[in-house]
């Protein structure tokens, strides 16, 4: 597996390719479904982002953080229907290099908003230690359900871990 900065080539070609529940759940959360538009706004926001690469160039894998306010960051990922072949370098990425770099932001707060369906994606954010901390019904744009998933750390107030 290959790991680079998100690049326009590498962001819209996953988009174009997404899975079927990240599309959905993408797109729950967005004006439209145009996947340029998605891809746009990805390069726009994605200074905290990568693009994972399948052994064979291909580009697999898309995601990040964005700050949200100091000490809190949004993480984000999608992915195509080859994710599964690389599911495992990509756990060992974010083990080694992703929640690493953001220990050097200074985070106390990381959350990710999942759309209440997408059980994949729910297991593999408790398998990094995410809790799901709470539901947000009618969060999406046609009235979805949303999970919040979070990790938590003290900064000398009270606060879950």
């Amino acid at each position: 597996m290959k790991a680079t900065e998100l690049y326009p080539d590498g962001v819209h070609y996953v988009v174009e390719r997404m899975r079927s529940k990240d599309q959905d759940e993408v797109f729950a959360t967005q004006w439209n479904d145009d996947r340029s538009s998605f891809a746009n706004h990805i390069l726009r926001v994605g200074d905290f982002g990568f693009v994972l690469h399948h052994d064979d160039g291909e580009p697999i894998v898309c995601g990040g953080a964005v700050p949200m306010w100091p000490g809190v960051w949004s993480v984000w990922m999608f992915a195509t229907d080859r994710f599964d072949e690389i599911a495992l370098s990509t756990t060992k990425f974010g083990w080694r290099v992703f929640f690493p770099a953001l220990e050097q932001a200074n985070w106390h707060r990381l959350e990710c908003r999942s759309l209440s369906t997408h059980k994949i994606a729910h297991k593999w954010l408790e398998s990094f230690g995410a809790y799901k901390e709470s539901e947000s019904p009618g969060y999406g744009k046609t009235g979805e359900t949303f999970y919040v998933y979070c990790w938590t750390r003290p900064t000398g107030g009270t606060q879950s871990n």
